[in-house]
């Protein structure tokens, strides 16, 4: 239910990135909405404006509430949302503050999926289900990009927002039915099942929303803040990828809406599995204790950051009219790039299970600044035409900020579980 949740948010997330390329005027749709490159920037990065102020919030309130309920709101009020979008696109700013909204509802997805990790998923298979998880924003990604190209081509853009807010409604309705906030709760489970996962080194139990948040520990935590600086800059290249890929294809590279879909989701679809595989991996190693799970997560970090400072550092410097080559780099840069969700976005539950929620509030706030900037910063910089060279300005942005990432948690980064998790201040004997 988590993978099918991630899904939908980040299949929400991401459709109007394809889709505002028909809905604006051009000379193939002439009754197109007339907006400026910026402010077809602006519609895609409120979204993340509201995203970034409502991740703090939303981070405790998936700490301190019912994780069931806060998922459910989630998901509701971003189908709902999107159902709405194509009556509010007839005035630029209800469509701003529309986008805003949805944002803000989407806002307590990660920090539920950490929480409910530390409730759900037991230790020993921690990297390889959370690789499962998180491929569903990835095969979210793929059907959502896929499936606007196709319904836009067929059907219209306005179909594209009925049909992808419809659907989730389905998953809601299950998900109320058949599922319980821990499975010290849950009914649809063995007695076996129960025990196995409520025994797991590092189970966050029910009832956490008693116990005083230590902010003083938390702030003063070295691991705590390398990891707000890693998810900061670690981010960068993903949500630039994941919001501006389709524009770039359409503007730089020429390709029609059609083709521009179909390519843009297949580096997720292969997302899907290199998580899954890169999570086995690193809990096949630790099992074997050719590394620690701190060691696990530093190496998630390096293949988030290093191919892909490489990747668009040729496409910007070495390989800007090879239409191939430059396709080709894109998609290596998303599918390695996306172990960031086995990575630094997996380590605030390393971190403190008990407060993943309100760590994950923390660290994604201006961890998600990236997406809001970009989109925005983009609109304005090729306002007057694209060009490669105002590309290379972006890209090394990117490359800047994924490296400086790479470092700091190399050096401060850890995935040990910190003694201000625990009320008594008593840690278990570390697990390797």
């Amino acid at each position: 239910m988590l993978f099918i949740a991630n899904m939908i948010i980040y299949g929400l997330k991401v459709n109007i990135s394809t889709t505002v390329i028909g809905m604006v005027k051009s000379e193939s749709n002439p009754d197109g909405y007339d907006w400026s490159k910026t402010e077809k920037g602006l519609v895609v990065s409120t979204y993340f404006a509201g995203y970034l102020i409502g991740m703090f919030p939303s981070g405790y309130f998936a700490d301190r509430f019912n994780t069931k309920w806060v998922l459910l709101v989630c998901v509701f009020f971003n189908a709902l949302f999107t159902l709405m979008v194509p009556k509010a696109c007839d005035d630029l700013y209800v469509l701003y503050t529309l986008r805003f909204l949805t944002g803000l509802v989407s806002a307590a997805n990660l920090p539920i999926v950490n929480v409910l990790v530390g409730k759900w998923v037991v230790y020993e298979e921690k990297s390889f289900l959370v690789g499962i998880i998180y491929a569903g924003t990835s095969l979210g990604t793929v059907v959502s990009i896929l499936s606007s190209g196709w319904i836009m081509n067929d059907m219209g853009w306005q179909a594209v927002f009925y049909i992808h807010g419809a659907v989730p409604m389905i998953w809601v309705v299950l998900f109320f039915i058949f599922f319980a906030d821990s499975p010290e709760t849950q009914t649809f489970i063995t007695e076996q099942e129960r025990q196995m996962i409520v025994n797991s080194y590092g189970h966050r139990g029910p009832g956490n929303k008693e116990v005083k948040v230590p902010w003083k520990a938390i702030f003063s935590s070295c691991p705590f803040i390398a990891l707000i600086f890693t998810n900061t800059l670690g981010n960068f290249t993903w949500y630039f990828l994941l919001t501006q890929m389709p524009l770039y294809m359409n503007n730089m590279l020429h390709f029609d809406i059609k083709s521009n879909t179909t390519i843009t989701c297949l580096p997720y679809l292969v997302n899907v599995f290199t998580n899954t595989f890169i999570g086995k991996f690193l809990d096949f190693g630790r099992k074997r204790e050719w590394w620690s799970q701190t060691g696990a997560r530093k190496i998630a970090v390096g293949i988030s950051c290093l191919p892909a400072c490489v990747f668009l550092a040729l496409i910007a410097f070495v390989f800007e009219g090879n239409r191939n080559v430059t396709v080709g780099l894109l998609c290596a840069s998303i599918i390695f790039s996306g172990a960031i969700f086995v990575g630094h976005l997996t380590n605030q539950n390393d971190l403190a299970p008990n407060y993943a929620g309100i760590l994950m509030g923390i660290t994604n706030t201006p961890g998600t600044i990236s997406a809001f900037l970009l989109p925005a910063l983009i609109g304005a910089l090729m306002e007057n035409g694209d060009t490669i060279e105002r590309w290379r300005y972006v890209f090394g942005l990117n490359i800047v900020a994924q490296l400086s990432a790479f470092l700091i948690f190399m050096m401060f980064g850890s995935a040990k579980i910190q003694d201000w998790n625990y009320p008594d201040g008593i840690i278990p004997p570390a697990v390797k």
